[in-house]
């Protein structure tokens, strides 16, 4: 504006001059000043006039601007002639407009980038409000659930008729624990022969509006494949049945004839006895495990006294202790612990852990079982003083078949299946196992387990 200013001072001073010069010519009488200030005033009029409908007609252009801009033109700019007073104010719009023009498209092409990746994803995506509500879901969660294409605004429940999705949802939206991360794994089965882990996060920084972000993951193929898998184990030992049996009692037999009771005809039908034998319990346990995998039901749980169970389980296991003069010191105490469990499923996990630790612990060793009470629930520990278990393989022990062969299996090996029952049986009752290094003594290994303690 001062340049203004000194544009209308400039009219004005020519104006004046211009006067001045018209009385200069003649007598400076009263009529002759009277023109010269009535021109002096009209060319003030007629400067100041053309200068404020110059830029009026500019400040229009740059309301016609930024109207287009706000409406979403991002390529309109303001082209105002050097020199004038507002010339500043253009070259501001102008930035203003490339700025705005810059961030939309650096969004546009982030919005492309994130459609294209959920576009590609395999895995069904759903991203909930804080209210709990849907707020999007990509292609392939269309594609998994046909019926919840027009979801938006919607519970997941709506869209997933799941009370499990729903509850963990809510869950995660209502997290309270600030000590660990809001993350929820929950295993649903929406439609028949259809299987899905979801996985539900919730942002740490809530102020975009986020609730939560729920990942499908599908586990239908797995499943069935696993399921394959399971009969197959199962039919495959039931058939195995008759013929070990036919085996074990044709050896039986031989033994019972005088020419085979002496000699190396004794010793082969000895191992073929032997043999038989490990064959039959291990077609047993491959059964007990089929039946603990395909039981969709909860096991049957009740008020159960540990010791108990561990004292059958010591007993089962009496004849193993004493052919390795192996002590079983039981420091469970005689009326507890209470846990929730099936007592005949916790009598079989005591007696594999108790049996692995009597094979694998040195012979005249000494087996610890003791227990430690937790918040809500109770651990068992079963201690041996052998070479325990290196510490990159104690996520595998579990598996089924699986052994630590180097330097445990120095005696006679299992069937490799103890504890994997074990594993199976503890999760099914809401419990976890898992093995430790031994605290009794510099080697050894200790394998616990925990159960929820009956209130």
């Amino acid at each position: 504006m001062i340049g203004l200013g000194l544009r209308i001072f400039l009219s004005h001073l020519v104006a004046g001059s211009l006067g001045i010069l018209a009385l200069g010519r003649g007598e400076a009488d009263g009529s002759k000043l009277a023109l010269a200030f009535g021109v002096l005033l009209a060319c003030s009029a007629l400067s100041s006039y053309a200068l404020s409908v110059r830029h009026a007609r500019f400040i229009r252009k740059c309301a016609e601007v930024l109207k287009s801009v706000g409406d979403g033109d991002y390529g309109r700019r303001l082209w105002p002639q050097s020199g004038m007073a507002l010339e500043e104010l253009a070259q501001s719009v102008n930035a203003m407009a490339s700025g705005i023009e810059a961030q939309i498209t650096s969004l546009e092409a982030e919005k492309m980038r994130m459609e294209t990746v959920l576009g590609g994803m395999r895995e069904g995506l759903m991203v909930l409000g804080e209210d709990g509500r849907i707020m999007l879901v990509n292609k392939a969660f269309e594609e998994i659930f046909p019926t919840a294409s027009d979801s938006a605004g919607r519970l997941p429940i709506e869209a997933v008729p799941c009370p499990e999705l729903q509850n963990a949802a809510d869950t995660v939206l209502n997290w309270k624990d600030d000590s660990r991360p809001a993350v929820v794994s929950v295993q649903i089965e929406p439609g028949q022969d259809r299987y899905f882990d979801v996985s539900l996060v919730r942002p740490v920084q809530r102020s975009s509006g986020l609730g939560a972000v729920l990942v499908f993951h599908d586990l239908t193929e797995f499943r069935r494949l696993d399921k394959v898998r399971r009969d197959f184990v199962a039919n495959v030992s039931h058939e195995l049945r008759t013929p070990l049996t036919s085996i074990k009692g044709y050896a039986e037999t031989l033994l019972g004839e005088k020419k085979f009771r002496d000699g190396q005809e004794r010793r082969f039908l000895d191992v073929i006895i032997k043999n038989a034998n490990h064959m039959s319990r291990m077609v047993d346990e491959l059964l007990s495990l089929a039946r603990i995998e395909n039981d969709r039901q909860p096991p049957g749980k009740s008020r159960v006294k540990a010791s108990e169970s561990l004292r059958g389980a010591m007993r089962e296991c009496a004849t193993l202790a004493a052919e390795r003069n192996v002590t079983v010191d039981n420091r469970l105490p005689d009326a507890g612990p209470l846990v929730l469990a099936d007592a005949g499923q916790l009598t079989q996990v005591f007696r594999n852990l108790l049996e692995n630790a009597i094979k694998y612990g040195p012979e005249g060793s000494r087996v610890i079982v003791s227990h430690h009470p937790g918040h809500a629930d109770v651990t068992f520990c079963v201690e041996d003083t052998g070479p325990g278990v290196p510490e990159a393989e104690r996520q595998r022990v579990f598996e089924r078949f699986y052994r630590v062969d180097r330097p445990r299996n120095k005696g006679e090996g299992g069937t490799g299946l103890g504890l994997a029952i074990a594993k199976h049986i503890v999760e099914r009752h809401g419990g976890r196992i898992w093995v430790d290094q031994a605290q009794e003594g510099p080697s050894g290994a200790a394998f616990c387990f925990s159960l929820p303690e009956a209130s």
